[in-house]
């Protein structure tokens, strides 16, 4: 490829990424930790039993209590299995969800707010659903096109591939480390984008389609991809949960269910639906269809359908990592915080080639850090107000800009710290309003990598600012030096050349005999 060409994509790989690079950081750091979101929901409640399995017997009655508890019209039902990737057992309706234990006995609301805001946070920016998934997926398209120009502008990519070079300002190295993240991690950040991007223009691809192919009908192209509602006759009574439950250890004995839903409620068209995972494959899961008398009517055929059905089947969990357990969780993490560096490190250098402008690295590293400390502060407000944790969110990140303007000592190795500390809070004040529970699994396995977290962010920060002492003292040592130097070279010139006073006194002596 010609050196113009590498030189035109390196551009638009720069300035795509700095006009856009504090919604990109937001969207990937919360992306990230969203991969836990399953864990989270377990963390926030973490006194909540947990359990590998339950009887039908017990979601029949878990069904019964919760319905007694709330007989508003709904839509669906649903029962969240203790195999769905989150050991509890969960029933509900469109408008409330309530745990119950392996026995079916009802036990308190599911209350999860700061793990919906994170989700929301990744999905839609806080924004409204509509709006936030159609700007977040154009962004998942603009990651593709920081991928692709980013590969392209790689001058020696296979020669470079394993380069990283140190010494000298760092900015080097940067350089190198952003380089090689990009390159290794590429075909995981193209995934992660794609899918990403066909959350939000899913809509709009459905439009295109229907026009194209089936004359309009957007109906048409949704049963193609989920698959129509079955025709029964007009079905009556409670749905038999428990006896469709039984039939799966016959239909399905090796597939963990995820779920089950009861469609139109108490409509003539009333059906159960049981979700459940098929091992080995990426898609999210099949559907097992049965009456409302329990029967068995067949599959919705995700699993043996056509490729294209099977493809969209597998996007959520392509997009999140969760098919393989713990393990794809731990990975997607670590590639996840590898595409969020990326941000970091691109703007990094950008301000590097820039001469580092004052205010403008401060607010950018206020973005970085910053968000980390507004999350923890925000999971901290979570556990005393029941306000919206978004505004919450968004006052205290307002706050630190306000902040960073307004303070000039608030630099990168400062917010790393504050960030920790932060951490650090949440940590303690969570131990102190959920005493016991706190070491509990559905805790530990959180605040242990929390707790990392804040050793090294204190560490590390507390190093950079040894760093800026020593590079401020180096620096008003040379200027000391500096002004030495000059004062003694006009020290010198001076001594050199008689001053004007000397001239004065001495062209008097001469003169004074002839006067």
């Amino acid at each position: 490829m010609d050196k113009a060409t590498k030189q035109s994509a390196l551009n638009a790989h720069s300035w795509v990424g700095v006009f856009l690079s504090a919604l990109l950081f937001l969207v990937c750091l919360s992306g990230t930790i969203a991969v836990f979101h399953l864990e989270f929901e377990r963390w926030e409640q973490p006194h909540i039993p947990e359990f590998e399995s339950v009887d039908e017997g017990a979601v029949d009655k878990a069904m019964e209590s919760f319905l007694a508890e709330h007989p508003e019209e709904t839509d669906h039902l649903f029962v969240v299995f203790p195999t769905s990737g989150i050991p509890r057992l969960v029933v509900e309706n469109d408008h409330a969800a309530y745990f119950a234990d392996a026995q079916g006995n009802l036990l308190e609301k599911e209350d999860v707010p700061f793990t919906q805001m994170l989700v929301d946070l990744h999905l839609y920016l806080n924004l409204p659903h509509s709006w936030g998934m159609i700007l977040v997926s154009a962004l998942g398209a603009i990651i593709c096109t920081l991928i692709i120009t980013g590969v392209i502008a790689h001058k020696r990519m296979a020669k470079d591939a394993f380069k990283l070079r140190r010494g000298g300002n760092g900015q080097q190295s940067q350089i190198d480390l952003h380089n090689r993240f990009g390159l290794w991690a590429a075909p995981f950040h193209l995934v992660i984008a794609v899918t990403g991007t066909y959350f939000g223009l899913a809509g709009i691809v459905l439009v295109i389609v229907a026009q194209l192919h089936y004359g309009g009908d957007q109906d048409a192209v949704i049963n193609q991809v989920f698959t129509p509602d079955p025709v029964l006759v007009p079905q009556e009574g409670r749905p038999a949960l428990g006896k469709a439950i039984a039939q799966m250890e016959t239909i399905a004995p090796e597939n963990p269910l995820i779920f089950v839903t009861v469609h139109e409620v108490n409509k003539p068209e009333q059906f159960i639906e049981i979700y459940a995972q098929v091992p080995g494959r990426l898609i999210y899961g099949e559907a097992y269809r049965f009456d409302t008398a329990g029967n068995y009517l067949g599959t919705a055929g995700y699993d043996d359908g056509t490729w294209g059905k099977q493809l969209l089947w597998a996007v959520y969990r392509m997009h999140f990592g969760d098919f393989a357990g713990m393990p794809s969780k731990v990975l997607y993490f670590v590639l996840g915080i590898m595409l969020t560096m990326l941000c970091v490190s691109g703007m990094e250098i950008w301000l590097s080639k820039k001469a580092h402008p004052v205010l403008a690295t401060r607010l950018w590293y206020c973005t970085v850090w910053g968000s980390v400390s507004a999350l923890a502060l925000t999971a901290i407000a979570d556990m005393f107000i029941a306000s919206s944790l978004t505004a919450v969110f968004w006052g205290i990140m307002v706050l630190n800009v306000a902040l960073t303007v307004a303070l000039k000592q608030l630099t990168k190795p400062v917010w790393l710290i504050i960030s920790g500390i932060s951490v650090l809070l949440l940590l303690v004040i969570y131990g102190a309003v959920n005493g016991e529970n706190v070491l509990s699994i559905a805790s530990l396995q959180l605040n242990i990598p929390m707790l990392a977290y804040v050793i090294w962010s204190i560490l590390r920060g507390n190093t950079l600012l040894k760093r800026e002492a020593l590079l401020t003292s180096a620096q008003t040592e040379l200027k000391q030096t500096e002004s030495k130097q000059a004062e003694s070279k006009q020290t010198g010139k001076t001594s050199k050349a008689p001053s004007k006073s000397n001239n004065s006194q001495v062209s008097g002596d001469t003169q004074s005999p002839l006067v």
